[in-house]
């Protein structure tokens, strides 16, 4: 009896902690605890109560503690903890006490062309795509010019998909698998970023492999010893914007030897993080849309190819078409990521133009950010009185560090 007396303080100990404690609170296996019941509910109560754990009212999809009521709204659920307006952004989880990456959601952008890729998360963010009660915002209801990939959105076609797939709901569980791997030897899920083998709905050309050999990241993977937390005040922000982002530092050095243990890496072999947008995206990858490339010519630009191509940095029309005089890895808003061919180069920046090629990435955020069609930069602005311009792309910035026109 004195036993079944401590067991039941027990019991009612932990239940009232779940009374009090109703937020989403989980961490992803393999970085942490991963506890079923953070981010879901058996019956979306407690004790009999009615929508007493966060979910919609009579229940959410897959069970979850979040409003979710279709697929595409299960970003409602994962910014929680994944954005800065979460209410567990600042949480620090167990084992290694590191705060969420997130996206940024609050109103006014903390980011421009101009600032340093430790101002933002590698993916970018989904401002002003979602608002901070995770509402779509009216630029995030329209794919069009968008501004951040288009989560939240039902029954959409990928741009470039040559195959027409429907996504019946887009949302992050799209690309990203929320329960990861736990271990270097589990090949099931890919352990870079948790993005899926294959995204949902990918189409004909899903089953794309990221290996660990084409892909690291400074954060050091699942269980890897930078996995820490870093906190980058952007904007004069609070600690809520604690980001992963491209590189750690402060700033980079310009010697991939020195910025290599800082730096994420996308891999240049055939099964590059190009290859993986492409799944969706297969009309912009001309490896598999071979009808691309013209002889020495593009009809779309080029990804995953090296920046001196076949050696020659001119076009078929004789056209100088690689002059990267303005790049310059040492200048915040003068560089553009890379993926590297080169074993030896584990940083994002381009250092050899033989050896490093262009990627999805090294023009646009998978996320989104301040610009649109999620670019690193600001391409287009409103055409204004007496004003011919409605490209605002700088002279040495943008395309114009590759190709210098």
């Amino acid at each position: 009896m004195k036993d079944m007396k401590k067991w039941l303080g027990v019991v009612v100990l932990i239940t009232g902690f779940l009374l009090i404690n109703t937020s989403v609170f989980a961490v992803h296996k393999g970085a942490g605890d991963l506890t079923c019941g953070n981010c879901h509910t058996m019956h979306n109560s407690q004790g009999g109560g009615t929508n007493t754990l966060g979910g919609a009212s009579g229940g959410s999809l897959v069970l979850l503690r979040a409003d979710v009521s279709s697929r595409e709204n299960i970003h409602r659920l994962c910014l929680q903890c994944h954005s800065d307006q979460g209410p567990n952004g600042d949480v620090q989880f167990a084992p290694k006490n590191v705060k969420p990456p997130k996206v940024h959601l609050a109103t006014g952008t903390l980011w421009t062309q101009t600032d340093h890729l430790t101002g933002i998360g590698a993916g970018g963010n989904f401002f002003p795509e979602v608002n901070a009660d995770f509402t779509l915002s009216t630029d995030g209801g329209s794919t069009a010019l968008g501004r951040g990939h288009s989560i939240g959105l039902a029954n959409v076609i990928p741009p470039g998909s040559a195959d027409s797939t429907q996504i019946a709901g887009f949302s992050c569980t799209s690309c990203h698998d929320p329960h990861g791997t736990a271990n270097a030897a589990d090949t099931a899920i890919n352990k870079f970023r948790n993005l899926r083998m294959s995204a949902t709905n990918a189409g004909s050309n899903a089953g794309v492999e990221l290996t660990d050999a084409d892909h690291t990241s400074w954060v050091g993977g699942i269980n890897g010893t930078n996995f820490q937390d870093t906190i980058l005040a952007i904007g004069g922000a609070s600690n809520k914007n604690n980001i992963w982002p491209v590189i750690k530092t402060a700033s980079t050095t310009g010697s991939a030897a020195d910025d290599t243990a800082n730096s994420n890496s996308y891999g240049g072999g055939s099964n590059g993080i190009s290859r993986w947008c492409a799944q969706c995206h297969d009309n912009w990858h001309e490896a598999i849309v071979t009808t691309n490339a013209s002889g020495d010519d593009w009809k779309r630009h080029p990804v995953n190819n090296t920046l001196a191509g076949d050696g020659s940095t001119t076009s078929g029309a004789g056209v100088t078409i690689i002059d990267t005089t303005n790049y310059d890895v040492t200048t915040a808003g003068y560089y553009l990521p890379v993926a590297s061919a080169s074993s030896s180069n584990r940083v994002f920046y381009k250092t050899n133009n033989s050896t490093d090629r262009v990627m999805c990435l090294s023009c646009h955020f998978a996320h989104g950010g301040p610009y649109n069609d999620n670019l690193r930069w600001d391409y287009t602005s409103a055409v204004g009185t007496g004003s011919q311009t409605g490209n605002a792309v700088s002279s040495t910035k943008g395309c114009q560090l590759c190709h210098n026109r």
